[in-house]
């Protein structure tokens, strides 16, 4: 099926589609909006899904935590937009715009999309290794994971440790000549885990190797057998061999008088050695028949059996390596999930080959169908970078499920993580399995000149990405308005695309192509920041102009060393610049040395040797005459001694890193690296290095194990790690310098390459064969390599793709006829790079032929122009000047409300007495004040709820109880019981109070609490809401105020009597203990445990009354509603108080009895009252001086 242009509206929200998102076309906007669409169900009966998801049913997969937070907070956004744009009825947003338009309930979409948004901590959004970890976990019977797994994110000690085994095993019981032919292969284990290291994660590759014979000793003496009869033969001969070939026709400038006479010796001395190993010698090729007749060009070839002999063992010479290799891949995979196992570890290699063994063995489809289940449709992010297992995973989850949906998104133009195990091929095999293929046409990132070039140079070769069946390459447009988007210097507009290459003929060396491109992209640089300072450098949008600065620019870089050429040459000419993808540890700094110097110092300060060392350290930087001083001066040694000893003192009491930032203080450490070249970077490092050694020393028993953990560590960097990755030195406004991997998805406006030709040719036997499998081939290591060397040039076809589409304005890449190896004429090696490729069409040309590839390129697009590279200027970089002003602190000028706090009803309430009880859910502060009767005599009769001890233990308790009971449930039901006497247990209450409290919570829960037949027990959970928690503002809350209007409007209030507190500002935090909602109404409950006497006639309407005023229940209640109606005004569109507010209830709960009022306290304040008490809370009325408009103070 033909790809589709992707239309985000009507788009089809299930079945397997495939999403083709050229870079800069907004893949993460239409992940936004299709996740918005099945959250309101939108599409007609062919696009929309079965019914609307919620953010837990909609899985959205991609690969780096990174990546999960920015695609929740993008889809966060787009869900808040949408609600906005629902509640407002219009949005100019081109997505969110169709949906008004289509959707016909507005205000239903606003509460799905209100409800999505309070859930989206609980949305679907993991990586790959997240999303299996928790389907094992989740379903730890259908995948038959165990429930105890223990998850390790670096197994390298695992794999050293099963290596270091596969080596004793298999090498230590060989004989001595024997094991000298394997450490010729492999110094160590840890030089045979380089070599296997990447084919021990993943399903198992194809290997081409011979196979391990039964006996290794009986090979090995056959391949010395075969090296001792070439050797025999040419002992026999050696003495007319220099005859043979002088006399023959091969050419004497390769075999002159002088070469061969030594060729020859070598042999002779190598074949009159006894044979013990492997090794031939350099030049025995010489001698084969293949090698002499290739260099007989007239006469007659040389010929003797012994060039025979020679042509055959040169040809395949003896090896142990290929079948050992191959066995130690296996037999150390083996080792190594064995050991996993063991411990019960799981790597994430383990979670995907888990999950989808589990998959594979359920032949009944129980896991897939539980996996479609929670989560029905599925959106793979960046999936161009999946490997096959996978694939495979989600395949066998949604494949030929049309009611479901799985939906591809990614881009195989930027699949550049191989050394990931990311597969390009698994990609070509989803999108020839997929039927529906969808692409993003419009860059919305880049200018039209950037976009226009891009698509140029990629239409210049016939298969530019090499696979081009499954990796076409389609122009994308640009945006709207794009073409008003320019950059320019001295007014002149800028080209959007720049070749830097010299006009010579001459081939040019790597190390100088390199040299000279760093110096041009640095004098590029200075350039555009001077005429940025003058004032002449500017980012155009239409009449709008932004100055450049040096933050807009970056350097794109393939490795760390080309990193420290450009930041070198920009250093020489005076720009700041910083690298972003610096991977090394930080115990590879030559600080890390240093410290564990000073450690050792300051732990023996009295030992001269640890002492001398740490002073001569870069740390401390002392000058020649400074160390002379020491070793002469004797008091000036004796201060040393005691400052390290002072040093001893602070590390002991109170840690490493106070002591580390002791030293810098006294010694002026930070202000002299500051004043350094890499200074920051420095200063940076000790820092970090002193951060770690602080948390380690919290695990390690002793001082001297911290010095250990440092060495250790110091021995052994490893910058996987990523608390030993370097860290950023500085967040100013500098240059940037980034690898190319890791500037994916980001975007810079000036982008420069200057070593856009680098290349580095494969020389690993490992590639895909027809079939996609993956194949190490050391049988045919040859045509293996020319096959991987293939895939190399596809893969950095594709990073080159990616570093030009990260311009935003304008790119500069640097060109030349690189040497093809060692000649200096003729063809350049340039077409085995990606831009040489591209350019000059996959064909081999001289530095003339580039030339002309290149001004054949440039007559077809005018955004693109070649310059001559930019030379190195005298000079540096002039940096900006501040203004000389005086700086002065900034005087305050606020004011601060020194009034203002958290209070609470109780804290209003009390005030004057000494409680001074938190606040606290289901906490009964009025029963704190009952006396507590714990310890009651027993009485003969069988105890009754007013028996229950009384105090704030037992209040709590029975609000706990009332919390957790299911209020239509059977109160005298088994599992009611378990409740109450787990909760009975907790507070060690005799379990004689089971049935007691159950005809408590029996009675009322279906006790009438009104004349129209409410019971709570009619109440359904989704209806109720527990402790309701709020905090209100308070502006100046004047308990005058408050009385006049209270009593006014309420009769128990007037009651009462007055309140006396301190005025209020800030804000009231509460916890209502039950809002319920009846017949459309909505209800305060609180739950009162006060005891008022021994019988239901002493809870009385007049009791109850009495208790509340005496309690001030009132001035609660009134707090409660009043914090009710707020809540509802915001939450309902239709809100009216007369309606939907029903009243406050508050039950006794030890005094109701079926059949009467005993017990229940009911009430519902006016709307007066809670207009009044809004505007209160609010500060209406006051005036600027505290004094309120009645004239109170």
């Amino acid at each position: 099926m033909p790809t589709q242009l992707l239309d985000p509206m009507s788009f089809p929200l299930h079945g397997q589609r495939l999403i083709e998102a050229s870079a800069g076309t907004g893949k993460t906007f239409t992940i936004a909006g299709l996740y918005l669409r099945l959250l309101l169900g939108h599409g007609n009966e062919d696009t929309a899904h079965a019914s609307p998801l919620s953010v837990d049913k909609i899985l959205v997969v991609t690969f780096t935590e990174a990546a999960t937070q920015e695609l929740r907070d993008r889809i966060r956004a787009r869900i808040h937009d949408a609600r906005l744009a629902f509640s407002r009825g219009h949005s100019d947003d081109p997505v969110i715009r169709p949906l008004l338009d289509e959707v016909q309930d507005y205000s239903y979409a606003e509460r799905l999309l209100l409800q999505a948004e309070r859930q989206m901590d609980e949305a679907a959004i993991y990586t790959i290794h997240g999303f299996c970890q928790r389907m094992l976990t989740q379903n730890a019977f259908e995948s038959g994971s165990l429930f105890t797994n223990e998850f390790i994110t670096d197994e390298s000690v695992l794999r050293e440790r099963a290596v270091s085994d596969y080596w004793r095993r298999q090498f230590y019981p060989l004989p001595k000549s024997l094991a000298g032919v394997v450490r010729g292969y492999w110094e160590a284990p840890q030089s045979l885990l380089k070599d296997i290291s990447t084919y021990l994660s993943g399903p198992l590759v194809t290997i081409k190797a011979p196979d391990m014979p039964e006996n290794l000793e009986d090979l090995h003496q056959e391949n010395l057998a075969k090296i001792e009869e070439v050797k025999r033969l040419w002992r026999e001969a050696a003495a007319d061999l220099e005859a043979l070939i002088s006399g023959s026709g091969v050419d004497k400038r390769s075999y002159s008088k002088k070469s061969l006479p030594n060729w020859l010796s070598e042999v002779t001395e190598w074949a009159s050695r006894s044979t013990t190993s492997y090794e031939l010698p350099k030049n025995l090729e010489r001698f084969s028949a293949s090698m002499l007749a290739e260099k007989t060009k007239k006469g007659e070839v040389p010929t003797h059996p012994v060039f025979e002999a020679i042509d055959k063992l040169v040809a395949n010479p003896p090896t142990l390596k290929d079948a050992l290799t191959a066995n130690a891949i296996r037999q150390v995979r083996v080792l190594l999930a064995q050991e996993k196992r063991r411990f019960g570890w799981l790597s994430f290699d383990d979670l995907l080959s888990q999950l989808s063994s589990a998959l594979e063995s359920d032949r009944e489809g129980i896991l897939a169908e539980r996996i479609r289940t929670l989560y029905p449709v599925a959106m793979i992010d960046e999936f161009q970078d999946t490997d096959p297992q996978q694939y495979q995973i989600f395949s066998d989850i949604y494949a030929e499920q049309p009611e479901c949906g799985l939906f591809m998104i990614g881009d195989p133009k930027q699949a550049i993580y191989a050394f990931r195990g990311a597969d390009i091929f698994t990609y070509i095999h989803a999108r020839r399995q997929v039927a529906d293929h969808y692409n993003l046409g419009t860059n919305w990132r880049s200018t039209a000149g950037v976009v226009e070039a891009v698509n140029h140079v990629f239409k210049n070769a016939e298969s530019p990405f090499i696979y081009n069946d499954d990796i076409p390459f389609t122009a994308v447009a640009h945006s709207p308005g794009a073409e008003n988007r320019y950059w320019e210097v001295n007014g002149n507009k800028q080209a959007s695309m720049t070749l830097w290459l010299d006009e010579t003929s001459e081939l040019v060396a790597k190390a100088d192509y390199e040299k000279e491109m760093a110096h041009a992209t640095a004098s590029s640089i200075r350039e555009v920041l001077t005429k940025a300072q003058e004032g002449s450098a500017y980012f155009c949008k239409g009449d709008k102009r932004k100055p450049i600065q040096a933050g807009n620019i970056a350097v794109l870089v393939r490795t760390g060393s080309e990193a420290a050429k450009v930041k070198i040459a920009l250093a020489r000419q005076g720009i700041a610049s910083v690298y972003l993808s610096n991977r090394d540890s930080v115990f590879s700094s030559h600080l890390a040395a240093d410290v564990q110097r000073l450690l050792a110092a300051v732990l023996t300060p009295d030992s001269e040797r640890t002492l001398r060392a740490a002073l001569a350290s870069g740390l401390f930087a002392l000058t020649a005459s400074e160390i002379d001083t020491l070793n002469h001066d004797e008091k000036a040694w004796e201060r040393a001694v005691m400052e390290f000893s002072t040093y001893q003192t602070v590390w002991f009491s109170r840690g490493v890193m106070p002591m580390l930032r002791q030293v810098m203080q006294r010694r002026g450490i930070a202000e002299r690296l500051l004043c350094e070249d890499n200074g920051e970077r420095a200063l940076t490092d000790l820092m970090h290095l002193g951060e770690l050694l602080q948390q380690a020393s919290q695990t390690l028993d002793s001082h001297h194990a911290l010095i250990r953990w440092l060495a250790d560590h110091i021995d052994n960097p490893n910058g996987n790690s990523e608390e030993q990755q370097v860290r950023l030195e500085s967040e100013r406004d500098l240059v940037q310098i980034v690898t190319i991997h890791k500037s994916k998805g980001l975007e810079y406006d000036l982008v420069y390459l200057p070593f856009a030709c680098n290349f580095r040719p494969s020389d690993r036997p490992f590639f895909h064969d027809e079939d996609h499998t993956p194949v190490l081939s050391l049988t045919e290591p040859d045509f293996a390599i020319e096959q991987a060397d293939k895939e190399r040039l596809a893969e950095d076809l594709r990073l080159v793709y990616v570093a030009l589409t990260r311009a935003v304005y304008g790119c500069f890449i640097g060109l030349a006829p690189l040497k093809d190896g060692r000649k200096s004429s003729g063809d350049t090696g340039l077409h085995k790079s990606a831009l040489g490729y591209l350019i000059q069409k996959g064909e081999a040309a001289d530095a003339a032929g580039l030339m002309a590839a290149v001004d054949s390129l440039l007559a077809g697009c005018d955004d693109i122009e070649r310059t001559e590279p930019p030379k190195v200027v005298d000079g540096k970089l002039e940096p900006e000047l501040a203004d000389n002003e005086a700086i002065e602190a900034r005087t305050f000028e606020g004011r601060i409300r020194r009034d203002w706090r958290l209070t609470s009803y109780s804290g209003l309430v009390k005030q004057g007495h000494s409680s001074a009880l938190p606040d606290l859910p289901a906490f009964d502060i009025d029963a704190a004040e009952e006396q507590n009767e714990e310890n009651e005599t027993e009485t003969d009769s069988a105890p009754t709820i007013f028996q229950f001890p009384k105090g704030a233990r037992p209040g709590t308790f029975l609000h706990t109880l009332f919390e957790n009971v299911e209020f239509g449930q059977y109160m005298f039901s088994e599992e009611v019981a378990e409740m109450i006497r787990h909760h009975l247990l907790l507070e060690n209450y005799d379990e004689t109070w089971i049935p007691v409290l159950q005809k408590l919570l029996s009675d009322v829960v279906s006790q009438p609490l009104n004349d129209e037949g409410l019971m709570l027990s009619e109440v359904d959970e989704p209806a109720r809401l527990t402790e309701m928690e709020f905090v209100m503002p308070v502006e100046r809350l004047d308990s005058g105020r408050v009385n006049r209007l209270i009593a006014e409007h309420d009769p128990l209030s007037a009651q009462a009597g007055e309140l006396h507190f301190d005025t209020a500002s800030g804000m009231l935090k509460g916890f209502i203990d039950l809002v319920f909602c009846w017949q459309g109404r909505y209800y305060v409950l609180d739950w009162k445990s006060n005891y008022l006497g021994d019988s239901p006639a002493d809870y009385t309407e007049e009791a109850l009354a009495e208790a509340m005023a005496d309690h001030r229940y009132d001035f609660q209640y009134q707090i409660y509603s009043l914090a009710l109606h707020r809540f509802l005004r915001q939450r309902l569109p239709d809100y009216s108080p007369e309606h939907h507010l029903g009243g406050v209830f508050y039950l006794f709960v030890r005094g109701i009895e079926a059949g009467t009022r005993h017990g229940i306290f009911y009430t519902s304040p006016s709307l007066e009252l809670l207009d009044g008490l809004d505007a209160i809370f609010s500060g209406e009325g006051q005036l600027s001086d505290g004094e309120s408009l009645n004239g109170d103070k």
